[in-house]
């Protein structure tokens, strides 16, 4: 089960309004988010006459005419009384006269002073708040972290909202709260989001609106909520417990021992038990003053049985509960395991037994074959289809960028590049000469060199706008230069044990390694392009038949594609159980882009790639009741094009058999770089010895020989100048790291204090004397909104955006950038910006 706990959102109303009609309005954000966050409503203390042939009254928060002040007595009784009873809260969201009452909230958590509060232990037993002990209390608000204002005017009181996060949606359309009233608002908040839509006065709906929200609170639950578990001596630790909940901690570990989970913080609590082994929990949060207020209770349940009949679950645990002031989680979790056992909710089926389980799959069914049944036929056909569907330059391109990595955005990319390939292929040699390891990974004629993979920071080379803008001479880039005017920027470069045929099904260790690339950004597949070895790896050298390079490219793809394919297909069962039963139908489009997130990307990638094959979400129960195998290939196919695009190494080109190879296999393949590894290893290390200084990158005048280089060294410079420098044009180390980068399309920006100056923001915030210094590389389709973001993650810039200046490098004008607007190159792959970005504060 999962094992972070949940955020509690408190969610305020509008005026005619009731808690209930709010909830109605906001059930697609609640459906939505329901995995991260639990939305707790709440009434306003005014009663509202009716009106409209109304039959029931609708409420608000302050009487008509009434001032909307910070002292609003009657709303802080209502707002204290739900943080006691069923909060706390670490987010508060209001819409319309809601959201001013929200603002309160966050102004009264940004006080941060103790006050003088009542013993609640008086307060419940009946005595006179005026007659009970008095004792130093936190604001009850204190665990009020963020703010979500939507179509809300702002109060004429400055509130106190610093450092508190905030999230505003309003629309140019709103006839009620004007547009510039909600910017005035989210101008007052030092770490401000902002959502705009054209729906008017209302809270949007828009799929696109509902998934920013849902972004927003999910990184939310990260930055507040671990994901760390407690012990019980943890729970006995924390002073702001009572009792009495210590008390039930400690005696639910002692009956159900490894079955029951404590979440941090220890503050409240949170707790789950198992009541069906690993297949499902009730989940637990104690308000403040539990258990003389009940606690909350929910289901957490990947089984369909169990999903099936949620609901009867629920309410025979809901009776189960003790009387106020009494501990309920052991009643109501032994009625749950009763439950479960009375109406043979079973594992084995995941159905209940009760004549719904679905019918015997046919023994026959391509689900059910075993992992090394594959139809190979098949697999090439939705390969070549997946091609002509996502063409090379479309699987890194931009449409597909911020669903492969949305929850990075906002923060500079630190881009990860994975080396694939068969055993001695060069795969070693080539990290070692991109990262310039000092010790450097074990490099070998034999498979499995490398067992577990090696990590270090490498080079890539992108266009410093100093060549365009002609003050070369005076920008120093921080990483350095390379070859052709370019300057160098860091990756990291992953190098994981070679592959052998049959790695999808564990041979050589394969399944291990292959785990090994899933933070992998991008592939570099590196080929013996000698083709002196074999496909098992073994190099035979120049005694060798003669290995054709193309088939390893081959083999290694469909190598991974049968990894995620037969992973995928082994749960396929659980995607057509979803489809065929009505009430689970809605399930199984999640369940099926579910089993792909495990590699590391989003169910909207996955979403995107679905309708790439041309199918439809709307059918999707439908559809893949009827898939073939090949529809099951195609979308792997097309995932993987996508997800881990690859660019190909043919490595070993300074050997006397690779530049045939090299010429037909550029010719058939496109994306393909001819590298020289050792060659650049060579370099490198000549250079440290102090023998010649090279510029990485570069062709034959790249290279400069010392007086003292020894006469072994200034031969070797030389046949390496013929075979590889004057025939490739490089040793395509570095060329082909900055192919696997920039077929993502990343954004490159340079921040500048003045375009006069061109002086770079540097870490701290001070100008430097050189030009461009400083560079940042973001995501695909960032915003100036997150360039801010990435710059104050940096340290570069502090405070709010007030106002974003790009320069055109190729024509010095300089333009006003919207907060929304977006970074996008014309046609290239990749673009430098320089920008200046002016904000409310000063870095210190």
């Amino acid at each position: 089960m999962a094992s972070r706990p949940k955020l509690r959102l408190l969610c305020l109303h509008g005026r005619c309004q009731t808690s209930a009609t709010f909830q109605g309005k906001i059930e697609r954000l609640i459906a939505k988010s329901a995995s991260c966050a639990d939305f707790v409503f709440v009434d306003g203390p005014v009663e509202l006459p009716l009106q409209h042939e109304e039959r029931v009254n609708t409420k608000g928060w302050w009487e008509e005419g009434e001032a909307r002040s910070l002292h609003a007595p009657r709303i802080r009784e209502v707002l204290s009384q739900a943080w006691s009873e069923l909060g706390p809260f670490e987010g508060v969201l209001g819409f319309s006269e809601g959201g001013l009452v929200a603002q309160l909230a966050c102004h009264w958590a940004s006080e941060g002073e103790s006050t003088l509060g009542v013993d609640r232990s008086d307060v419940l037993s009946g005595q006179s708040e005026l007659g009970g002990s008095q004792v130093l209390c936190q604001s009850p608000f204190a665990s009020l972290r963020f703010g979500i204002f939507a179509a809300s005017p702002e109060l004429t009181e400055s509130c106190a909202a610093e450092g508190m996060k905030s999230l505003h949606m309003a629309s140019s359309k709103d006839t009620v709260v004007p547009l510039e009233e909600s910017k005035r608002l989210a101008a007052r908040f030092s770490n401000a989001e902002w959502l705009e839509h054209e729906a008017g006065h209302v809270f949007s709906q828009r799929s696109e609106d509902l998934r920013r929200l849902g972004e927003f609170l999910e990184l939310r639950r990260e930055q507040l909520l671990p994901e760390e578990l407690a012990s019980v001596e943890e729970v006995e630790a924390d002073d702001r417990l009572s009792q009495e909940q210590k008390d039930e901690v400690e005696a639910l570990a002692s009956i159900f021992m490894e079955e029951l989970t404590i979440f941090k913080p220890t503050c409240p609590v949170r707790l789950a038990v198992k009541v069906l082994h690993e297949r499902a929990s009730l989940r637990f949060f104690f308000p403040p003053l539990y258990p003389q207020v009940p606690c909350v209770c929910d289901l957490d349940s990947e089984d369909l049985g169990v999903q099936l009949r949620r609901r009867e679950l629920l309410e025979a645990v809901e009776a189960a509960r003790e009387p106020e002031g009494f501990p309920s989680v052991m009643a109501m979790v032994q009625e749950a395991q009763r439950w479960i056992e009375e109406h043979g909710v079973t594992i084995d089926q995941g159905l209940p037994s009760d004549g719904t389980a679905e019918e015997d799959e046919p023994a026959e069914a391509w689900w059910l074959c075993e992992d090394a049944q594959v139809d190979q036929e098949l697999l090439t056909q939705a390969e070549k289809k997946a091609a002509e569907l996502l063409p090379d330059g479309s699987s890194g391109s931009r449409s597909w960028a911020r669903q492969c990595g949305a929850g990075a955005y906002g923060k500079p990319w630190r881009f990860t590049v994975g080396l694939v390939g068969k055993p001695s292929a060069g795969k070693s040699t080539l990290f070692n000469a991109a990262t310039r390891c000092e010790k450097e990974a074990a490099m070998a004629p034999h498979p499995f060199t490398t067992i577990d993979p090696n990590v270090e920071p490498g080079w890539f080379a992108v266009p410093c706008p100093s060549v365009t803008l002609q003050c070369q001479d005076e920008c120093e880039p921080e990483h350095g230069r390379a070859d052709r005017g370019q300057r160098r920027f860091p990756l990291l470069v992953k190098d994981v044990a070679g592959l052998v045929p049959g790695a999808y099904l564990g041979y050589g260790r394969g399944n291990a390694f292959l785990n090994d690339l899933l933070d992998a950004d991008s592939l570099v597949h590196v080929v013996d392009a000698s083709g002196r070895s074999d496909a098992e790896g073994v190099d035979h050298g120049k005694a060798g038949k003669g290995h054709d390079p193309l088939k390893d490219v081959e083999w290694v793809r469909q190598e991974i594609h049968m990894w995620i394919f037969c992973n995928v297909r082994a749960k396929w069962h659980s995607v057509r159980k979803r489809a065929k039963f009505a009430p689970l139908q809605p399930l199984a489009a999640e369940r099926l882009f579910g089993l792909f997130t495990g590699y590391h990307c989003s169910q909207q990638l996955v979403a995107q790639v679905y309708e790439s094959t041309g199918h439809r979400i709307a059918t999707l129960p439908q559809d893949v009741l009827n898939w073939s195998e090949f529809d099951l290939h195609l979308l792997v196919a097309c995932f993987l094009r996508v997800r881990f695009p690859i660019v190909i190494a043919l490595n070993k080109a300074d050997t006397a058999e690779a530049q045939e190879h090299i010429v037909r296999a550029q010719a058939a393949l496109g994306n393909a770089v001819a590298v020289s590894a050792r060659s650049e290893l060579w370099l490198l290390q000549q250079q440290r010895k102090g023998h010649l200084t090279y510029l990485e990158g570069g062709g034959p005048q790249s290279i400069a020989i010392t007086e003292h280089a020894p006469e072994d060294v200034r031969d070797q410079v030389s046949q390496l100048r013929q075979k590889v420098l004057e025939v490739y044009g490089s040793t395509g180390v570095m060329e082909v790291l900055s192919r696997a980068v920039l077929q993502r399309s990343p954004v490159f920006c340079c921040p500048v204090s003045e375009f006069t100056t061109l002086q770079s923001l540097s870490s701290g915030g001070y100008s430097t004397k050189s030009k461009l210094v400083t560079m940042m590389m973001l995501r695909p389709l960032s915003t100036v909104e997150e360039v801010h973001a990435a710059l104050k993650n940096e340290k570069l810039v502090r405070g709010d955006l007030v106002r974003a200046e790009m320069l055109h490098i190729s024509t010095g004008q300089v333009s006003v950038l919207r907060r929304e607007e977006v970074l996008k190159p014309e046609g290239a792959q990749a673009a430098t910006f320089v920008l200046r970005i002016l904000t409310n504060k000063k870095a210190k």
